[in-house]
């Protein structure tokens, strides 16, 4: 039977190995966020803090959950499915004072994979298929928190797996490796469930299991080496002191200190990480160099944004005119037309008739006949349609 859970994790594994995950940025433990910038408008709305409460906290997700941001914003999941993938949903929380005024976005790290509910037309790999984070407008009526969404979405890829055409993610692609050579290099995986009984109770039978341990990322991908120097087993300084001399050093945390940094061996550590902070300082430095090329974006998509918020509203005065034009015409309101037009053309006949009687018409007989009956036509095709029309019943 397959199961989420990977096996059990020793305390002092996980916290050796929590930092080496693969798709980390600069935090690996997440921290609750308690209250929010400012209070909702409304008491039924959600706060930000309350989403991330039921994310962080959920005791599903839990265990596999780790924040890869420096502030409160993305976290991944670690999720295993049917098939015996391990995959990364990340989800990134936007920084708002109402978090009910922004959806969550949530796509698969590390892979490219083909699914229904995936958009795999660009990079990100994001999930549109759930239908309460398709925009702001579904989020906000799904009223649903957090942590229920990415249950929601990891069970549905979990019971529903992709179609996974490259994992880009080296962490992530060793774990699948090592399943791979699992059991005589033969590959186990689950058979997905099927409509019906079987597939009703697989589905009952996942739907309590707890995913793997979020460290079966980090233990895939070791820690970086630092060539670290040999420590001596002896050290010449301290060949020549006695009991009481090495007593009153240790006693004495200046000379201490002072002994310390004469020692070779911290020259060599001293060195080694001098180097590694300049190599962080350089990175720093090219991060800050783009800082203000991402002040422009963000600049540009604020107005751009702008820009469609007055064309949204310009169009939806619009729509209302086009639905207007475009409705059915209302009966009452064609029928008064009608007879309007009907006396309209009575009227046209009649003055017609009075011209030619008073010899003022100017024309000869077969015109005044002509123009005459013409008149009187018009005047009773619409008093035909109006017939028509009152016998007609109303569809709408």
């Amino acid at each position: 039977m397959f199961s989420w859970s990977n096996g059990g994790t020793s305390s002092s594994t996980t916290t050796a190995r929590a930092s080496s995950y693969p798709g980390r940025r600069l935090g690996n433990v997440h921290t609750p966020v308690a209250g929010s910038i400012r209070p909702p408008s409304t008491n039924s709305e959600i706060t930000r803090a309350q989403h991330l409460q039921s994310y962080l906290e959920d005791s599903t997700l839990q265990r596999s959950t780790r924040r890869v941001s420096s502030d409160d914003t993305t976290y991944d999941t670690v999720f295993q499915t049917t098939s015996g993938d391990t995959l990364i949903l990340r989800v990134n929380v936007p920084l708002q004072s109402s978090f009910a005024e922004f959806c969550p976005a949530m796509t698969l790290a590390g892979v490219k994979v083909r699914h229904p509910w995936v958009d795999s037309s660009g990079r990100s790999m994001r999930i549109t298929g759930y239908d309460p984070i398709q925009s702001e407008q579904s989020w906000k009526e799904s009223r649903i928190k957090l942590g229920d969404a990415v249950h929601a979405v990891v069970k549905h890829l979990q019971l529903n797996p992709p179609q996974i055409l490259e994992i880009t993610d080296k962490g992530l692609q060793s774990i699948q490796q090592k399943k791979t050579n699992t059991n005589n290099g033969s590959r186990i995986t689950a058979t997905p469930p099927r409509n019906g009984m079987n597939g009703s109770r697989t589905v009952a039978q996942h739907a309590n299991d707890a995913p793997p341990s979020y460290n079966i990322v980090a233990e895939a991908t070791p820690a970086p080496e630092v060539p670290m120097p040999t420590i001596p087993i002896k050290f010449s300084e301290l060949e020549g002191m006695s009991r009481q001399q090495l007593d009153d050093l240790m006693d004495d945390e200046l000379e201490f200190m002072s002994l310390i940094y004469k020692l070779p061996v911290y020259d060599k550590i001293y060195t080694i990480g001098s180097s590694r902070l300049n190599e962080n300082v350089q990175l720093a430095k090219g991060n800050l160099s783009h800082e203000k090329k991402l002040q422009e974006l963000q600049n540009d998509v604020k107005s751009l944004h702008k820009k469609l918020q007055e064309k949204m509203k310009a169009f939806s005065v619009f729509e209302a005119k086009q639905n207007a034009i475009c409705a059915p015409p209302d009966r009452a309101d064609t029928l008064r037309k009608l007879n309007k037009a009907k006396k309209e053309a009575l009227d046209q006949s009649e003055e017609m008739a009075e011209a030619w009687v008073e010899g003022d018409s100017g024309n000869n007989v077969d015109d005044f006949c002509k123009n005459f009956l013409d008149s009187r036509k018009v005047h009773h095709m619409r008093a035909a349609k109006m017939e028509i029309l009152k016998n007609t019943p109303d569809r709408r």
